[in-house]
């Protein structure tokens, strides 16, 4: 237990999901879980990091291929006649690396068949297009929270009865009733079994990915704010996040306050070398490596970079992903 962790301010939480409530990703199978941020509707919006430990297995009653997510608009324009042979290749290319980092990172659990590679990858480049995101970033994260179990099912209970489940590739976070729906913030009203379909999954995920990087996060600053009477007053105000200090995904696993100290301030470098081991195997762009600071700096210590994973899981993940074997893009004649 990471109790260096706190949970946030009802007042605040609850102020800030009654205007947009998302579902949290949590880790479905860890040693260490944190205390996490709950609104005062029950939604979560936090979670712990993963232990260093190598993953408990989850069990399951199985997966459901219904209910998908609607589609809600957000196409992607047709591939030109010119691009349709890289896009093509770099789908392959995609799968070909799911099928190998899940061979060799899984953990008492069966090998994924090239159809499901397949159904798996279309999934990720089809959210990561949706939502402007690297389909890289987005395995990362689901390496990081499920060893890419799509059964994976961490429990939670209260007065003995099953309060939450974290579900799925991407541990999305499902505040069940007594019907297993759920009740909180993106997924309310989804049938738990709805969430558990990978596909489903992966999209659920990347909308509460890309809400963080796009103004879910605050942060505190001091302003100066005159009162009736003339005078100037310091006070503290809640502001969108900049993220200047981490990497937007932080707010993936923290919620809306980017956690500084202890162990989880490391959370966004941790994926951010997933990230780079899949980006360099791909041989495709990872834009959100370059574009700032990925993490807290450790106070006398070299700063972390992508390429040097620290924790012991973290450098086997990195090398595991390295070994899975490159597939570039095609030569350009």
């Amino acid at each position: 237990m990471l109790s260096s962790l706190q949970k946030l301010p009802y007042g605040f939480v609850a102020a800030l999901t009654g205007v947009m409530a998302f579902p949290v990703a949590s880790h479905s199978a860890t040693s260490e879980q944190a205390p996490r941020a709950v609104a005062g509707d029950g939604t979560a919006l936090a979670s712990s990091p993963r232990s260093t430990d190598d993953a408990d297995s989850a069990d399951d009653d199985g997966e459901s291929d219904d209910g998908q997510l609607a589609d809600d608009g957000a196409h992607m324009s047709s591939p030109s006649h010119d691009g349709a042979a890289s896009d093509d290749h770099a789908d392959a290319c995609l799968a070909k690396t799911i099928c190998s980092v899940k061979d060799k990172i899984r953990w008492q659990t069966p090998a994924w068949t090239p159809t499901q590679c397949r159904r798996i990858a279309g999934a990720v480049s089809t959210s990561a297009k949706r939502h402007n995101l690297s389909p890289t970033l987005l395995l990362a994260i689901m390496i990081n929270e499920s060893d890419m179990n799509e059964k994976a099912n961490r429990v939670y209970l209260h007065d003995s009865k099953i309060y939450a489940k974290d579900s799925g590739l991407m541990a999305i976070r499902c505040i069940v009733d007594k019907k297993d729906h759920c009740t909180n913030g993106n997924v309310r009203g989804m049938a738990w079994k709805q969430l558990m379909d990978p596909v489903t999954n992966i999209e659920v995920g990347a909308r509460e990915l890309a809400y963080w990087r796009d103004g879910g996060g605050v942060s505190k600053t001091v302003v100066n704010r005159r009162d009736e009477s003339g005078h100037l007053h310091r006070v503290t105000k809640d502001v969108q996040c900049r993220h200047l200090t981490h990497a937007y995904w932080a707010h993936y696993n923290h919620g809306p306050r980017y956690i500084d100290r202890g162990y989880p301030r490391h959370y966004p470098h941790r994926i951010a070398v997933i990230d780079h081991a899949l980006a360099t195997v791909m041989n495709v762009d990872a834009p959100e490596l370059t574009g700032a600071r990925i993490t807290m700096h450790d106070p006398g210590k070299r700063e972390r970079t992508i390429d040097r994973p620290l924790e012991p899981r973290f450098k086997k993940l990195y090398n595991q992903i390295l070994q899975a074997g490159s597939c570039g893009p095609l030569a350009l004649n």
